[in-house]
């Protein structure tokens, strides 16, 4: 078994062991201490204060390190106040907190093995996900600067208790796996006993599946890398574009597949297969609608002939009416932009004939009777629906003359 360790890379500095204390880490650090290659080796435990047995948990993972000789990083989580995807965000923020204290030269290693696996895989199909999730659990990837690997993958958790036994390895048995509270325990505990009872060679043959899905979905990326290259439009404010003219003329498997991928590689969360299938058919819309998907920190939009990956940092809306009269130098705080007033006139080709100068932004729900006009700037300056709440709107003399925004 301790040849798992050979994937961890000779120029290793600290590996860091995901370490809850049961028999799943128990056995890897044990692995890691027995057969050092020079790295230093941290067990990292982080308490989500999720069951009763947290504290206790917390303190023989401490006594283990000190028994070990080890140091022992400790974070803790605050998850009390949520009620729905509490495993979710308890992975997000602990894989949040690897990649943000892992550095350049360390590993990050997790006890994750065939029965994590084929677990995984049964739980991800529940959920109605394509080959991107029924590939499971990854054996390596990049964590920010650092490196994630999973050792134990194709280790059964039958093999870890015989590991454990042949050398006595201590384990903490947290009470909680006992509660079916919480998905993958309910799995674990009720539905896998029968289906194992029924077909004995069920978790090699998923974890065999999970490795047909993980080939699957790396030929569907090269298929995606390759379309987006020649279909990725130019960036515009820093926000990801692509062509939707050219998108159309895919099929609509390779459109969804190149969707997805341009996604992931921005870094966000995937599309549900329903929203991915709802923004396909508003594709098809005419160009006046200028559909969109959103999603809890993003939307796709459809602009100007592309599609844009618009964060939700990228949405403001003002709704300020600033009066500057005959003032010479003018401060616009909400678009921390500071200007005279010859300034702005000059940007709109505008003589200064002691017009009073107002600077108004759109309300929502607000009736503007110069909307027509105010359309037709906005085309004009080619200004995407998203941004037009944070344009500021000048009026001189109380007629619409024309925009002002921040990137200007």
């Amino acid at each position: 078994m301790r040849s798992c360790l050979e994937t961890i890379p000779d120029t290793t500095r600290r590996v860091f062991v995901a370490y809850s204390g049961g028999l799943d880490s128990s056995v890897l650090l044990h692995l890691l201490i027995t057969g050092q290659r020079g790295f230093e080796v941290i067990p990292w435990h982080i308490n989500h204060g999720l069951v009763d047995a947290a504290t206790q948990m917390e303190q023989f993972c401490v006594a283990q390190a000190q028994r070990y000789g080890l140091d022992i990083r400790i974070d803790r989580l605050d998850l009390g106040g949520l009620d729905s995807n509490i495993e979710a965000e308890a992975r997000r923020q602990r894989y949040q907190l690897f990649q943000r204290h892992a550095g350049n030269g360390d590993c990050v290693l997790t006890a994750h093995h065939a029965d994590d696996q084929a677990e995984t895989f049964l739980l991800n199909a529940f959920r109605g996900s394509g080959s991107a999730g029924l590939r499971g659990i990854a054996k390596q990837r990049k964590l920010g600067q650092a490196l994630l690997l999973r050792p134990l993958l194709k280790y059964s958790r039958a093999q870890l208790e015989d590991y454990a036994s042949q050398h006595e390895i201590a384990w903490f048995n947290d009470p909680s796996n006992r509660s079916n509270r919480f998905d993958r325990n309910f799995l674990r505990n009720q539905v896998m006993p029968l289906l194992n009872a029924r077909w004995p060679s069920l978790r090699e043959a998923l974890v065999t599946s999970s490795e047909i899905q993980s080939e699957t979905q790396g030929l569907l990326d090269e298929i995606a890398a390759a379309d987006l290259e020649i279909l990725r439009a130019p960036e515009y404010a820093g926000i990801a574009t692509l062509d939707a003219t050219g998108l159309l003329r895919l099929s609509a498997g390779r459109r969804a597949n190149l969707v997805r991928y341009w996604v992931r590689q921005a870094g966000l969360a995937s599309v549900p297969h329903a929203r991915l299938q709802e923004l396909m058919q508003q594709l098809d819309a005419r160009a006046a609608a200028m559909p969109q998907i959103a999603m809890p920190d993003y939307s796709i939009r459809r602009y100007d002939h592309r599609l844009f990956l618009v964060p939700d940092e990228n949405i403001r809306q003002i709704g300020a009416t600033l009066e500057f009269g005959l003032q010479r130098a003018i401060a616009i705080e909400p678009l921390r932009l500071r200007l005279t007033r010859d300034q702005i006139l000059k940007r709109l080709k505008i003589e200064d004939r002691d017009q009073a100068l107002t600077l108004k932004f759109r309300r929502k729900g607000e009736q503007n009777g110069d909307r027509h006009r105010l359309k037709r700037l906005f085309q004009k300056h080619r200004v995407p629906p998203w941004e037009r709440d944070a344009v500021a709107l000048v009026y001189l003399d109380d007629r619409l003359e024309g925009l002002l925004y921040g990137q200007e």
